[in-house]
């Protein structure tokens, strides 16, 4: 970028945040219009599946949110497919994507592999598991095992994540700070701010559509807590949630649990487990440093490379893992 642009950007910039409140309405408004109309269009004409073409056979394109600070995403389930990929050692390649950037039925993530697209976390895992037989992560647990890790599947995505909600609800804004403001163009700091309250709304009616849609604020707190407790109980001394080798439930479990600790600002959630239950911060760590040695290289130049192993054997300082991070 030249001088002459970037001075003509913090001129508009400063324009802007000088407006008085019914120039930033109107200015916002034309935004929001200049925004929902290709929407529109979007949704009325169905998109061209797949999106990349022409594609690599054998390789799955990741299409997820864009990379934040802090943590390599502020979902869940994108961080949980990612880091499930790199642990069954799938070849795929991240897709650059926008904030609207969505699956045919609307889902984000999903992925593309061998010109098919299935949408959802949880399906796109289960796809891949049969393709690519990689059902082997799995296949040394005993029935029981399996059927004590789907239990916990549904305790950290029906429970544990409606009630850490809350906490992002009412942190909204320091959570759609984590978004590179690159994400958001010129009209950064007012687009943001609809982002901001259209995830509030999004945040507002999984809570009310939810099990705990009725409960108290302190009430769906001390469900996740109660939620914590468990997962640390069943943990205890354990590298991973089945032992010494780490499974498809340790990539949900960790996941979510980044959601917790990594995201700036506090909570009853990450004090617990930085309290009370240091065996769930260790084991988000050991899955940090194992499957995530580019992490800080992710989470501060944003980096969507998949060959994330190069960093294994060249890694900052000379040292094979990470320094541990301390959760405060």
């Amino acid at each position: 970028m030249s001088d002459s642009q970037s001075l003509s950007f913090q001129e508009i910039t400063k324009a802007l945040e000088d407006l008085p409140l019914w120039g930033k309405t109107l200015v916002a408004g034309g935004v929001a219009v200049a925004c929902y109309l290709p929407y529109a269009w979007f949704r009325s004409n169905k998109r061209a599946s797949p999106i990349t073409t022409p594609y690599r056979p054998g390789v799955v394109y990741l299409y997820q949110l864009p990379r934040t600070k802090e943590l390599p995403s502020i979902s869940a389930s994108c961080l949980k497919l990612e880091t499930w990929l790199r642990m069954a050692e799938i070849p795929y390649e991240n897709v650059p994507c926008g904030l609207g950037t969505r699956g045919l039925d609307g889902a984000i993530p999903f992925i593309e592999v061998d010109g098919k697209e299935i949408s959802h976390s949880a399906l796109a895992i289960d796809y891949l598991k049969d393709k690519f037989s990689k059902g082997s992560l799995d296949d040394h647990l005993s029935d029981e095992q399996k059927a004590t890790c789907h239990a916990f599947e549904r305790l950290v995505h029906l429970s544990l994540s409606q009630s850490h909600l809350i906490f992002r609800a009412e942190q909204a804004d320091k959570i759609i700070g984590l978004i590179p403001p690159s994400n958001f163009g010129v009209f950064g700091s007012i687009w943001s701010l609809f982002v901001t309250k259209a995830y509030l709304g999004r945040c507002a009616s999984i809570l009310s559509s939810s099990s705990i849609g009725g409960y108290s604020r302190q009430q769906r707190i001390s469900l996740g807590q109660t939620d914590l407790r468990a997962l640390s109980k069943y943990l205890g001394s354990k590298h991973f949630f089945t032992g010494f080798k780490p499974t498809s439930i340790d990539a949900t479990i960790f996941a979510s649990l980044a959601q917790i600790l990594f995201v700036p600002y506090e909570s009853d959630h990450k004090s617990m487990l930085n309290d009370e239950c240091t065996n769930l911060v260790k084991f988000v760590d050991r899955m940090k440093s194992r499957f995530w040695p580019d992490w800080v290289d992710v989470t501060i130049n944003f980096t969507i490379d998949s060959n994330w192993k190069k960093k294994l054997s060249t890694p900052p300082n000379g040292s094979r893992a990470q320094t541990p991070q301390k959760f405060d």
